[in-house]
């Protein structure tokens, strides 16, 4: 090792701490792709679920409609029309007609019922005979009545909680919803959901509360079975490795529980809230290891690999430079005058190659110095450190290795370039949809900065270009624009074409660029005076990369600017074939 020249000593040492960080980041990524994936699936399921409890309170909607065509609604009619809605829904516990009765009504009433055969019809409350007041609302009809028939002649409004719902769905002449609701008496369980819509006279709903109370007719009331209805909803779209429990609007205890059995020890778990009519339940989806086969973490160790391989490979590219280095400059120094000419080319080759060195060498250092600091402050205080400050310091080493990461690759593209060995492979693509996929990737960074994108591109028929080399173009430009704008600010993009050319510009409200430095702008690392207004790197070269492969592709790039008015960076390319006919086509 000690052998080995700085250079490659600093590669492999970046190497493996790239390598080691770019594991934990894929790791984390496919922890996250699988968390996303049950965000996924929770979200559809959710909207189905909503959906099927819309369809629910929609039919239940359709039966006040029925009434509303009707001037009188026999029980057999009630019955033919709610059978195809029993049928398709078998959750469904039942249907029920509640009627308005005033006291004076009554006798009448019972005696009217009891001659249509129900001998045993008289209204009750849910403690016994019904005790005499102004008004009842008792089931009248029940479908289907078998298994129903003790709720006839139920009065609603004898249960504190259910006198509650009533007066709620008369006074807001909405569907309302309950679970643990008082004595129903062909409830099957406290977890039972019933839906009630009131019915008003005339068939419209009275705007105002003192008409409805007025208007008021009945009642119709859904009684559905939660354990069967929520099963018939969701168990063929629940996926293997996944758990939902249902709970009533309140704490998420047992006593509130509607529907499941949570999981003790779960992977993963989202909670999130549907409602029904005027009540909310809470979802709470729990995954397994089971689920999608679990996180797909073996990818994280062939990145590491793979990248450390990278910069093994680097590390003897470096090495064997350095060596060809000091035999051309030992070769030099024994050369006589008549090699002078060759000697000044080597010179200035080293003088190259040494600027790029000392680049990387100042660019990495700092960074290697800093992630070196972090993580061994992290191994040497182990659990002692606050989860925040943990978060922050590994948040600081992912954000450091990237910029190292970025600082490499333009290091890779300017040597290829200036090596001339730079080639393009131009396919026919869409320069517009090119530059939407870099709009929207750029502002996920203009969001932290609240910078807004306004994005004016006019279609372009499809031409010849290197999509991967111009996407480094726009993407250049467009964090260039984010970087030095300041927060609060925005960004115009604006794409225009003719029968010959398209041009990209892309302006932004900085503090702009003197007309002194704008001659050094597409110069190898050249910094200028203006900096990033939140702290972003920049290695200098982005530009002079871009100038590269614009240039490459027949086109040109410039800038237009007045300090203290913002910047406007713009390039044009040629788009119709035979102007492009130059270029590399592959």
């Amino acid at each position: 090792m000690r052998m080995l020249a700085n250079q490659t000593r600093g590669v492999l040492i970046a190497g493996l701490i790239l390598a080691v960080v770019s594991w934990s980041i894929v790791r984390d990524r496919a922890e996250k792709a699988w968390f996303d994936e049950l965000e996924q699936e929770v979200l559809e399921d959710t909207l189905i679920l909503t959906g099927e409890l819309e369809v629910v309170k929609r039919e239940l909607w359709g039966i006040i409609s029925f009434y509303n065509s009707s001037e009188f609604v026999t029980r057999g009619e009630f019955g033919v029309y709610v059978k195809p809605l029993l049928k398709n829904h078998p959750f469904i516990q039942a249907f029920e007609w509640v009627p308005r009765i005033d006291y004076s009504e009554r006798e009448g009433f019972e005696n009217i019922t009891r001659a249509l055969g129900y001998a045993e019809f008289h209204i009750f409350a849910s403690s016994g005979p019904s005790d005499m007041k102004q008004e009842y609302f008792p089931v009248h009809y029940s479908e289907p009545l078998p298994g129903n028939e003790q709720a006839l002649g139920f009065d609603l409004t004898s249960d504190p909680q259910l006198l509650r719902l009533t007066n709620t769905a008369r006074d807001t002449g909405r569907a309302v919803s309950a679970s643990r609701f008082g004595p129903v008496p062909n409830a099957r369980s406290q977890s039972d959901l019933i839906i009630l819509a009131p019915f008003y006279n005339g068939g419209k709903n009275p705007e105002r509360t003192e008409e409805r109370r007025e208007h008021l007719k009945g009642f119709v009331l859904g009684i559905y079975r939660v354990q069967d209805m929520i099963d018939e909803m969701l168990s063929p779209y629940i996926p293997k490795g996944m758990n939902l429990t249902v709970y009533e609007e309140g704490e998420l205890v047992a006593e509130n529980l509607l529907y499941g059995n949570p999981l003790k020890n779960p992977s993963m778990e989202i909670t999130n809230v549907v409602t029904v009519s005027n009540r909310r339940w809470f979802l709470v989806w729990q995954a397994t290891g089971e689920f999608r086969s679990g996180p797909k973490t073996s990818n994280a160790f062939w990145a590491g690999t793979a990248i450390f391989s990278v910069a093994l490979f680097l590390a003897i590219i470096f090495e064997m430079m350095a060596s060809r280095t000091r035999i051309v400059e030992s070769e030099v120094q024994m050369r006589t005058e008549e090699l002078t000419q060759a000697n000044q080319k080597l010179v200035e080759l080293n003088e190259l190659k040494n600027k790029f060195l000392g680049i990387a060498s100042h660019d990495l250092r700092n960074p290697l110095a800093s992630i070196r600091g972090y993580s061994k402050f992290l191994l040497d205080k182990g659990r002692q450190v606050k989860e925040d400050t943990r978060q922050e310091f590994l948040t600081t080493i992912k954000n450091v290795s990237g910029n190292m990461l970025e600082l490499i690759s333009n290091l890779l593209d300017i040597s290829v370039i200036e090596s001339g060995q730079l080639q393009l492979n131009p396919e026919k693509s869409s320069i517009k949809k090119l530059a939407e996929e870099k709009i929207h990737l750029q502002q996920i960074l203009a969001d932290k900065k609240n910078i807004v994108l306004h994005a004016d591109l006019e279609e372009v028929p499809e031409f010849y270009f290197d999509a991967n080399r111009m996407g480094q173009v726009v993407d250049n430009l467009l964090s260039n624009a984010v970087k030095y704008s300041p927060p609060d600010k925005e960004i115009f993009i604006k794409l225009v074409s003719n029968e010959e050319t398209m041009t990209l510009s892309v302006k932004d409200e900085g503090p702009g660029i003197s007309l002194d430095e704008q001659g050094q702008l597409f110069q190898h690392f050249k910094k200028l005076s203006a900096r990033p207004t939140g702290g972003e790197s920049s290695s200098g070269l982005g530009l002079a990369i871009a100038q590269r492969i614009v240039e490459e592709h027949q086109g040109d790039i410039g800038v237009d600017s007045q300090l203290g008015h913002g910047a406007t960076f713009h390039f044009s390319l040629p788009t119709r074939r035979q102007r492009a006919a130059g270029l590399n086509l592959q």
